[in-house]
């Protein structure tokens, strides 16, 4: 593919956030007495008018405090972040890739990257790792290539401001859900520490963290303010043993079979991290400041893989003609079946071994009774007599950083541009594997290759309130322009992770769970947009608030699009107000969807092991299957809502969001079958016999779907004596349903799970409780209501193998201690009454050594404990 430099507009017109901020209700604001806790509650998202609150929006925004955020049993913003607001989920997939270890994360049911991230009003850029297995293994949402928010540091945040409503018009593309605005700390004074620890009450998933805040005055005109942090976190164990590792144990002895004789590990994956982030701001004079921040982390992990049986010395006592094989059974009730390998090898194997300068007895076993006088030899004995389980991982790197400068020119008129670059590495490591068709040559350790994100973006906002008679307040007039600019590359695997041996249409082809990425996939790949946007606002009457977008947008890949937002609110009293907003929107598809090459190993419906790729849709394999051009996603929302007061300690929002979403983006699915075969040969696709019974996959425009859903907000707060009690209920039910579905694209379980795997309703209540310089703590329920899947890629596809789940309520406790003036100790535990989801139900999934629902909402490790010393300076 190449990249084409896109004409210059005419006219560069865009809205980016500018206002100042401020914020309120933070627990991290709380002062000595209940009567001067209650501030203002100032927000910076969805609008560019000074001054205005979350009640006081046109859309629903949420506030969440950055000491709600780090009070958490997880270091982990992608985790701490669902706990606390219904609307978003995320799950873990202890076998799925990379996405074992980026966790996709989203917003009403949507897909992870139809929600907009941005850090300090400016974009944030994705992870390099596009979402490729499909559930049960991995995310519902299959094919997303999303941001990593595991890659910013809790304690670095001042608060985050979630816009629940449609914004491309005012934002850009991925605005469909919403926006995620991540706003950090900018304190010119003041040093915390703070150091964590804890592990589940099965004793193991061991978390440590140590993090670090300052603030500096800067030229007493400006500050810095920095974060670090470290943490780790050891694995979990929630399996049981696999049949056909007991059977093999049974042979060859327990100790030689991996994971102390399970086979696999069903778990979260070990990960060690280390965070930088800087936050600065230096005023010039009264009219000019320069601003920016950057970032930094490094997180290594490792998971595991499906066992594989081993391949028996032929002079074991279960020895027959040729090489034996215990491999995953065909037929689950049946774990000791035995497959052996169909054929002795023939001569013109041997000649082939022989021409290549090979010793044949690296890759055959010597064998009278065989015509040549050999039988097929697989490595798999010598080095892994048990079995073996491939480790997985990665070094993931995050690179980050703005610079900007902004001010205000005589005239009222506010300016601010900035420029924006990132890279997102993810660097793939395999172990304990081998490549079979190297035979014993073959190494076990990998580098399967390298993904890479970069992004670079170019900012110009303007704004300006203008003073019209008939207005009850200024039109608030925000216009500006975005240039910006993805670069997805791949770097090619080591040697022995692509290559193909003597014996690759016997055992297959590269290192074994993850083939490496080939030289011919080796490169970067571009796509770069222009964008021109309008925002208007203004107070029309006292009670009348009405705001227009228009955003424009040119993609050198896509072409144009046009998107629109209009809102309205009307003060029907002081105590009640009604909202609504009308909008269009839409999703670019990446560079990394469009030009993703992936090879792995999955299951099939019988629990065999078989290779999956996904392909470009330009690559000869997906162009023979009938792969097309990719066009955007495209979005009609409404939402509908009311802001009620009742009492002066007590705020209620209540909103009715529709989201109807066109061309959403899959993953098809093609088994190469002998027919395939031939299409891929006749287009000439090299050693297309190779891909033989494997899956061949493409990214495709292919459904249509509709999310509706209703959002509450409760929050009130009490003075008991002289302390404050905050009570907040939020709830968050959701619908999807999914029409016009493209033939041969997403099968009937595929749309079964997407309507169905999230739970439909959400509820979270948290009692706040705080005496201001003793003691505080808090204790939240938060409810899953039932869900339904099916088995995903372990079933039929047509979803006739339902299987559904109960709801539960998880209980989090936390009690800090004030210890002298500045020190403190917090207790706490998540889920402390270790509720663990139903059983699993599919059979494939509990051969395969799961206990619990692989699919559960909030995992299924269980209750944790904690311990977290802190100080503040």
């Amino acid at each position: 593919m190449q990249t084409h430099l896109l004409k210059p507009l005419s006219l560069a017109i865009a809205i980016v956030l500018t206002a100042p901020s401020a914020f309120a209700q933070d627990r991290n604001e709380k002062s000595s007495t209940a009567d001067d806790r209650t501030m203002e509650e100032v927000i910076t998202t969805g609008t560019r008018k000074e001054g205005v609150s979350p009640t006081e929006t046109l859309s629903p925004v949420d506030v969440v405090g950055g000491e709600e955020l780090a009070d958490q049993a997880g270091f982990d913003l992608t985790e701490s972040l669902a706990k606390i607001a219904p609307s978003f989920n995320t799950q873990r997939f202890p076998i799925a890739d990379g996405t074992a270890f980026i966790r996709p994360v989203t917003l009403r049911n949507l897909s992870p990257d139809q929600t907009l991230v941005l850090v300090n009003g400016t974009r944030r850029h994705r992870s390099a790792l596009v979402n490729l297995q499909l559930a049960p293994l991995g995310t519902v949402n299959q094919g997303a290539q999303a941001v990593d928010f595991s890659t910013l540091p809790s304690l670095a945040i001042e608060r985050v401001e979630v816009l629940r409503d449609g914004a491309s018009a005012q934002y850009g593309s991925d605005a469909i859900a919403g926006v995620v605005n991540i706003i950090l700390k900018d304190d010119a004074e003041g040093f915390a520490l703070s150091a964590q620890t804890g592990e589940y009450f099965e004793g193991d998933g061991t978390r440590n963290s140590f993090a670090a805040n300052a603030g500096f005055n800067l030229f007493d005109q400006g500050f810095v303010n920095a974060t670090v942090e470290y943490s780790k976190a050891d694995k979990t164990w929630r399996g049981v043993a696999r049949p056909d590792a007991e059977f093999v144990g049974s042979v060859v002895g327990e100790n030689l079979v991996p994971l102390d004789g399970l086979g696999q590990r069903w778990g979260d994956p070990d990960v060690e991290a280390l965070k930088f982030f800087v936050n600065s701001g230096l005023e010039i004079n009264d009219n000019f400041e320069l601003y920016g921040n950057f970032g930094y982390s490094n997180n290594e992990t490792i998971s595991d893989f499906f066992y594989r049986g081993p391949v028996l010395d032929p002079e074991h006592e279960f020895t027959a003609r040729g090489t034996l094989q215990v491999d995953m059974p065909n037929d689950p009730a049946d774990p000791g079946s035995i497959d052996y390998l169909p054929d002795p090898a023939p001569q013109s194997l041997i000649d082939y071994i022989v021409a290549q300068g090979l010793n044949p007895s690296d890759y055959l076993v010597a064998d009278d009774s065989s015509p040549s006088g050999y039988v097929l030899r697989n490595p798999i004995y010598t080095q892994f007599p048990g079995g073996y389980n491939p480790q997985f991982g990665a070094e993931i790197q995050d690179i980050s950083a703005v610079i900007g400068a902004r001010g205000e020119f005589q005239n009222g008129l506010t300016w601010d541009l900035r420029a924006r670059v990132a890279e997102n590495e993810v660097e793939y490591v395999l172990k304990n594997s081998i490549n079979p068709s190297l035979g014993v040559l073959s190494p076990t350790s990998f580098k399967p290759g390298t993904l890479t994100q970069e992004e670079s973006s170019l900012n110009a906002d303007f704004v300006k309130p203008i003073d019209v008679a008939a207005f009850a307040s200024p039109l608030n007039v925000a216009f500006g322009a975005e240039w910006r600019e993805e670069t997805y590359s791949i770097g090619a695997g080591d040697t022995a992770s692509t290559e193909v041996g003597p014996t690759a249409v016997y055992f297959g082809v590269g290192s074994d769970g993850f083939q490496g990425f080939s030289k011919d996939s080796d490169g970067s790949f571009s796509i770069e947009s222009i964008a021109a946007y309008i925002d208007l606002e203004a107070d029309v009457t006292d009670a009348l608030t009405l705001g227009v977008a228009l955003r424009l947008e040119e993609y050198d890949e896509f072409g144009s699009t046009s998107d629109w937002k209009l809102s309205a609110r009307y003060d029907v009293n002081e105590n009640l107000a009604l909202r609504g907003t009308v909008n269009t929107g839409f999703r670019a598809p990446t560079p990394g969807q469009v030009n993703t090459l992936n090879v792995t190993t999955t299951a099939d419906s019988s629990g065999n092991l078989i290779p999956s790729g996904t392909y470009p849709v330009d690559h000869p394999v997906a162009m023979a299957l009938g792969a097309k051009e990719l066009t955007p996603e495209e979005s009609t929302s409404f939402t509908l809502g009311a802001v009620f007061t009742p009492f002066s300690n007590t705020s209620v929002t209540l909103d009715y969001y529709n989201i109807d979403i066109e061309d959403r983006l899959a993953l098809r699915n093609n088994k190469i079958g002998a027919e395939e075969i031939e299409l891929l040969q006749n287009a000439g696709v090299e050693d297309a016999a190779l891909l033989k019974d494997s899956n061949a996959n493409y990214f495709v425009n292919a459904y249509d779907s509709e999310v509706s859903g209703i959002d509450l907000a409760i929050t009130s707060d009490f003075e008991v004596a002289g302390n404050l009690l905050v009570v907040d209920l939020r709830h968050n039910h959701n619908k999807q349903e999914v029409s016009k579905v493209e033939t041969n694209t997403i099968n009937a379980s595929r749309v079964f799970d997407l309507e169905n795997q999230v739970p439909s309703d959400r509820t979270t209540l948290t009692f706040d409780f705080d005496t201001g310089d003793l003691f505080s703590g808090y204790l939240r329920f938060n409810r899953y209501s039932d869900w339904e899947s099916t088995g995903g890629l372990f079933g039929p596809g047509d979803a006739t193998d339902t299987y559904s789940y109960g709801s539960e309520i998880l209980v989090d406790l936390e009690a800090t201690f004030t210890l002298y003036e500045n020190y403190k100790l917090s207790i706490g535990g998540e889920n402390i009454f270790d509720v663990q989801p139903d059983d699993e139900q599919d059979g494939t999934l509990q051969y395969l050594g799961v206990r619990h629902a692989l699919t559960s909402p909030f995992g299924f490790n269980g209750g944790f404990w904690y311990l977290r010393a802190s100080a503040e300076f």
